[in-house]
């Protein structure tokens, strides 16, 4: 899960939100609530592995539902006082948590910063995409917002595939060249997208 604490350069949104739910082709994007602590659950405890392998804190999760209920509850209210937007990733109905995304102000004022993890059932299906996509798509239309970024471990394949595909350049590469078996390398590759970058890219 995103520690919203962890701020280089904390900054609100005070002039508008992005919206608590957003629907795509295949998914709708919402705000957490605590009554999704089972669902949230379900997600990461089948992935625990899969995402621990690039956040190793995520290893120490998910832990017991009151404890989830709770956190998710902080989440809810940091979305509406404009400190962090961190979503359930569903499927168009409504009823599988597919995995998490979130708009970060962490990055310096007036950027955003995007994250994501898929569960492991559901992954190499285009998911982290169309909910970046969309993701990009809101933050941009903040008026406040001119920038927004996407930070992967390096050797992450699959998570620094996804803002390739949707046009952000690379403003930072890693340090050393990614192991080809995948494995962490600990390097952090940071993409970057302005908001006039996103406006003349084709639908």
């Amino acid at each position: 899960m995103f520690n919203s604490a962890r701020y280089d350069t904390p900054w609100r949104l005070s002039a508008s939100l992005p919206p608590e739910r957003i629907r795509t082709a295949r998914l709708v994007l919402r705000c957490w609530q605590p009554d999704d602590a089972a669902l949230f659950h379900a997600a990461f405890a089948s992935s625990r592995e899969y995402v621990g392998a690039w956040v190793p804190p995520a290893l120490d999760e998910p832990s017991g539902l009151h404890a989830i209920a709770l956190r998710l509850a902080r989440f809810r209210d940091e979305f509406r006082s404009g400190v962090c937007f961190v979503y359930a990733i569903f499927d168009r109905e409504g009823v599988e948590v597919l995995g998490e995304a979130g708009l970060m102000p962490r990055v310096g004022e007036g950027a955003l910063e995007i994250g994501y993890w898929i569960r492991v059932e559901r992954a190499g299906q285009g998911i982290a995409t169309e909910a970046t996509r969309a993701l990009t798509s809101a933050g941009f239309a903040l008026p406040e917002v001119h920038r927004i970024e996407v930070h992967c471990d390096a050797a992450n394949a699959p998570s620094v595939a996804v803002p390739r595909k949707l046009g952000y350049r690379v403003v930072r590469g890693p340090a050393t060249q990614p192991p080809a078996s995948g494995t962490p390398c600990g390097d952090t590759v940071v993409f970057a997208l302005t908001a006039p970058e996103w406006r003349g890219l084709p639908e």
